[in-house]
């Protein structure tokens, strides 16, 4: 199958291609040809307006309803929720039921791999069951292919377990991803405790429950040694902590969920529960302090933290429902309807592209001739809407549902395969 991009701007600063209008030739599963114009015969040609080319993206944090919860999210509803956004690759939290932990929970979810374009990547629990209490056997787990290791959406409140898990991920240079929230702080909590909370008569998450946890576990950090990554940090002082602590030499890094770089604690105003997410949308300070952090780099990724779920766990009061959004499909139309302005393009691929790579250790291919085609192809200025016809999720928990969008995925190589969307072929 031989597949021709056409027009389309190479952006990979490692590549002798990079900046520059070309045609793609794609064939076999490698890049078998680049030409500023040609006249390439292949099968399919695709052709949108402003068309980009990157390495395939990775999404740091999305979650699945299997093995388990099947009716809200599979594997097969994952994988092309994560295609359709364009990810190459997504890394999985633990927390499904029963929790991935061991070598048989990490063969089945890579064994839905085999032929698939889009890629999910297991993590294994710290915890026993993520209890917070017993070590999981995690060197098993690296073994079976555990990319990293984390309780997911709970957080590590145990600090001994914190500290031996940093000196013994130690053993294979493993990355423990910690979610930073003080469970007592938080206890009941249902949005960012303030103005709004106030008057909506809502009880409060404080800052103070994120930032207390990010300052202990940077101690921890500095004690034990290792490698920690903080995921979904939401406060201001939270990435000055980490800027600091970069600056001392810690090898720490951090992710941003892309909701909490566009919405703060006043759309909760008409308690719409999709905007009910943990740790919960902050202030207007936040956000500029986030973006800040994503620009001088104090922020390594950019995810969705996907968390799907169905109308029986979110249309319901508010103090009932379900946190969690989903994200995945819409992570790049999001940056380029709202922080375009605010963050480059290059940044931006940066945080979903270059340093998710790193940081799991994952090959970073070259767009050149001969490369294997690993691409994420797309458009700055194609209209969509994002709706129940486009949605690709089992769930429709999200804000955005029915929004027009400028920004679209058009195509995904990778792993040998192929996703295109369907109105940009001409065979």
């Amino acid at each position: 199958m031989s597949t021709c991009i056409k027009s389309v701007k190479i952006v990979n600063p490692s590549s002798e291609w990079h900046n520059q209008t070309v045609d793609l030739l794609i064939e076999n599963g490698k890049i078998q040809d680049i030409k500023p114009s040609s006249n390439f015969d292949a099968e399919k040609i695709i052709e949108a307006n402003e068309l980009i080319a990157s390495p395939s993206w990775v999404d740091m944090r999305v979650f699945s309803g299997e093995p388990g919860e099947e009716y809200r999210e599979d594997f097969d509803s994952l994988t092309h929720v994560i295609q359709a956004g364009g990810f190459g690759a997504a890394l999985l939290m633990p927390n499904t039921k029963p929790v991935i932990q061991n070598k048989a929970d990490i063969k089945t979810v890579l064994s839905h791999n085999i032929n698939q374009t889009s890629q999910i990547l297991p993590t294994a629990s710290v915890t026993v069951d993520c209890n917070g209490e017993d070590l999981n056997e995690m060197l098993d787990a690296h073994h079976a292919g555990a990319l990293a290791f984390t309780d997911g959406s709970v957080p590590l409140w145990n600090s001994d377990i914190l500290v031996k898990s940093l000196q013994y991920l130690q053993k294979f240079d493993g990355l423990l991803i910690t979610f930073p929230q003080d469970h007592k702080l938080s206890l009941f909590g249902q949005m960012n405790e303030g103005k709004v909370s106030t008057g909506l008569g809502l009880k409060g998450i404080p800052h103070l429950a994120e930032e207390i946890v990010v300052k202990r576990d940077l101690d921890l950090l500095e004690y034990a040694g290792g490698r920690l990554h903080f995921s979904c940090v939401s406060s201001a002082k939270s990435v000055d902590l980490i800027r600091k602590a970069k600056e001392k030499g810690l090898k720490v890094s951090c992710d941003v969920n892309i909701h909490h770089l566009i919405l703060d604690d006043e759309n909760l105003e008409d308690f719409d529960t999709n905007y009910k997410v943990l740790p919960p949308l902050r202030t207007q300070k936040d956000i500029d302090a986030l973006v800040q952090g994503v620009n001088d780099g104090t922020i390594d990724v950019i995810a969705s933290s996907h968390q799907p779920f169905d109308q029986d766990h979110k249309k319901m009061e508010f103090d009932l429902a379900e946190f969690g959004i989903m994200g995945s499909q819409l992570l790049y139309p999001l940056y380029h309807h709202y922080l375009a302005d605010k963050i480059t393009l290059s940044t931006f691929l940066d945080c979903i592209e270059r340093n998710p790579k790193k940081l799991l250790k994952l090959p970073e291919n070259k767009i050149e001739i001969g490369a294997i085609a690993d691409l994420t192809i797309f458009s700055t200025d194609e209209k969509w809407t994002f709706d129940s016809k486009s949605n690709q999720s089992k769930s429709d928990n999200s804000p955005f549902m029915n929004t027009e969008f400028t920004a679209k995925v058009i195509a995904l190589f990778n792993n040998n395969n192929q996703y295109i969307d369907s109105n940009y072929i001409n065979s």
